[in-house]
């Protein structure tokens, strides 16, 4: 018989109370391996949640496993599995952007091994610019700091990198640009776990989200169930390789679940959208087949379930 396949972290009746005040308050959640988001407004207690998941702060009750281990009593075992990004990060100020990346490395991997990209390839990444790698982190500007950041969270393959407002003080452009990046890194394996606040950055990035509120949550799943039990039914499909010629492809796959849909799909520039009652059954398909496109609802979809759960 097979065993299922645990949840890359479990939360278990996670409380933590500050000066007599439940800031986080029984909380139970299980995230899979994915990219996933934990949603709310500023002051919900997202934060709170990530460092108790870190061992930086002592739950009040509650468990934590993360890969299967108990956090904090087992997280040294983990600890380089994992990576993170604070929401106000630090840095050594009188070191440059590419020494900052050897000390992470060298703490994480005892030094450059042959499982990590090269410095260079890692503040390329991030899109730091090359004048800069060998600056002092206190000439840097807000968004160059965050950058880099970013950059250090994802040294050394971790199995997951936990980002507290990752895109905060980066410029519109460079969001997008990111957002592609993280999103390849989790197809390249990568768990990842997002707090925000920023709905539009959720949508682009989240497979799986959570709703929380003054400690509490709210709800939580798929980003596709929770569009399909808040009755929403548009959806987009695109290829995650795109090419431009997968379009036929995706068109041809539509017509032949024609079942599933409620209208004919329509061509918008590097999506095909359409609408749907029976979405999962479309994904089930998709999966069967090992299709290399990808199945989300369409844009605004998040904002629209996010104003429901907080205008309760």
């Amino acid at each position: 018989m097979l065993q299922a396949k645990l949840p890359l972290i479990q939360i278990s009746n996670l409380t933590k109370i500050y000066n007599g005040k439940e800031v986080v308050s029984n909380l139970n959640l299980e995230i899979p391996p994915s990219c996933f988001a934990l949603l709310g407004p500023n002051g919900a207690g997202k934060t709170t949640v990530l460092l108790m998941l870190l061992g930086l702060i002592f739950r009040t009750t509650g468990r934590v496993r993360i890969l299967g281990k108990e956090i904090p009593k087992e997280l040294n075992s983990i600890r380089n599995e994992i990576g993170y990004l604070p929401e106000n990060v630090g840095f050594f100020p009188h070191l440059t952007g590419i020494e900052h990346v050897k000390f992470f490395q060298r703490l994480k991997l005892g030094g450059l091994t042959s499982g990590d990209k090269d410095p260079e390839t890692i503040l390329q990444w991030c899109g730091l610019e090359e004048e800069k790698w060998d600056a002092k982190v206190k000439t840097y500007s807000r968004g160059m700091r965050q950058r880099l950041g970013l950059a250090l969270a994802f040294v050394g393959n971790p199995t997951v990198v936990i980002l507290d407002e990752p895109l905060s003080n980066i410029d519109p452009l460079g969001r997008d640009d990111l957002i592609k990046k993280i999103r390849l890194e989790r197809e390249n394996g990568i768990n990842v776990i997002i707090s925000s606040h920023i709905i539009q950055e959720v949508e682009q990035i989240a497979d799986n989200i959570a709703f929380i509120d003054k400690g509490r949550l709210l709800s939580s799943g798929s980003f596709i169930k929770l569009a399909i039990d808040h009755q929403y039914h548009d959806f987009e499909i695109k290829s995650k390789l795109d090419k431009d010629d997968d379009a036929n492809n995706i068109l041809e796959f539509l017509k032949s679940n024609q079942k599933h849909l409620l209208s004919e799909p329509i061509t918008l520039e590097d999506r095909i959208v359409f609408k749907s009652r029976e979405v999962d059954k479309i994904v089930r398909e998709l999966t069967i087949e090992n299709k290399p496109w990808a199945i989300k609802p369409i844009d605004g979809t998040l904002i629209k379930i996010y104003k429901e759960y907080m205008q309760r």
